[in-house]
């Protein structure tokens, strides 16, 4: 039996043995969904092909030869790509202290499991944001770290929150996905679930940070609601997101230490430099008092233009994300605030 890992009603029932499974990736080393082939060869060299959008399970098991990444050279037929390790550091995050913030929740959400593709990379995404969260934060506030089959749990999690008292709740997740939904711990959750469970809570006010391939479809859902102050997302609804890259197409990476998801690791970078800088952060706080929202939400906001190198009057004007310089993936941002 050959299935798609997800979920979807694709089944491959084979009567005869064959001699060879083909796995043919047309975005290798991606945060899913995107198109895939299945190719399946039998003794007298006749085929078959089945298009498809995950990596397969065969009889029960994914094969760990398709989902390494970088995949090892000896289970690779051809390519037309380049696919390296990439080097990087974890970030101990040191900020002063913040004054003035609220008493607010950081759900940080890793979604993948350990046999699926680019679970390292995830790993490292999710801590980075644990880090960046935890010092961050004031003596008020709290960071719930989410992995694996635990991630299922954001939206009581969200629940919990809200009944301490939170007024304010960042939801940073890293995730494979597909249009309108994540996947976590192996379920997927829909962006429709986030919204009800928000709207649930009017008086609180929700952030969000998506990593997973085509995120973007998250900001239509949740856009409507007067409580959602603002979503980024690491690329459009019709766009995959990606892992750490340090060089492509000729280009390399203007922060070749960082690690984790290109685009996450950019933004984080420069919401640490906003918070390190007393000036910017004095600025960024003018500016959450004038529009009468939550710094956090001018934070993310301004860090977002920052790290596509988009913010001059910060000293912002590198593309941290090398994924966007090359054309592979455009972050968007929903803000309910000019």
């Amino acid at each position: 039996m050959i299935e798609e890992d997800s979920g979807s009603t694709l089944r491959i029932t084979l009567e005869e043995e064959i001699l060879f499974f083909f796995y043919l990736d047309l975005a290798p080393g991606s945060y899913y969904e995107h198109p895939v082939k299945y190719i399946l060869v039998d003794k007298d060299g006749n085929h078959e092909e089945y298009d498809a959008t995950w990596w397969p399970r065969i009889d029960g098991v994914i094969p760990q030869g398709l989902v390494k990444v970088p995949p090892d050279e000896e289970d690779v037929i051809d390519t037309n790509v380049e696919l390296v390790h990439t080097v990087g550091t974890l970030v101990q995050y040191q900020l002063p202290p913040v004054y003035g913030q609220r008493s607010e929740g950081f759900i940080v959400v890793q979604g993948l499991m350990p046999d699926e593709a680019l679970y390292d990379d995830a790993v490292d995404t999710y801590l980075n944001g644990v880090n960046f969260f935890n010092a961050y934060k004031n003596a008020f506030s709290r960071v719930e770290g989410l992995v694996q089959s635990q991630a299922t749990q954001v939206l009581d999690v969200i629940d919990q929150m809200v009944d301490e008292g939170k007024s304010v709740v960042t939801i940073y997740i890293i995730a494979h996905g597909g249009n309108n939904y994540v996947r976590l711990g192996g379920q997927k959750v829909w962006a429709n679930q986030f919204r009800s469970k928000i709207a649930e809570y009017p008086d609180t006010t929700f952030n969000f940070i998506i990593t997973s391939c085509h995120s973007g479809s998250f900001i239509d859902e949740l856009e409507t609601l007067e409580n959602v102050c603002i979503v980024v997302t690491a690329s459009r609804a019709d766009e995959s997101a990606w892992p750490d890259w340090d060089t492509a197409d000729g280009s390399t990476d203007f922060n070749t230490p960082d690690t984790g998801a290109e685009w996450t690791s950019s933004i984080l970078e420069t919401m640490e430099q906003i918070v390190d800088n007393s000036a910017y952060f004095s600025d960024i706080q003018e500016s959450a008092r004038y529009y009468g929202v939550p710094t956090t939400c001018v934070l993310i906001s301004e860090a977002y233009w920052g790290a596509l190198g988009m913010y001059p009057a910060f000293g912002m004007t590198q593309d941290l994300d090398l994924c966007h310089r090359v054309g592979s993936e455009t972050p968007q941002i929903y803000c309910a605030f000019p």
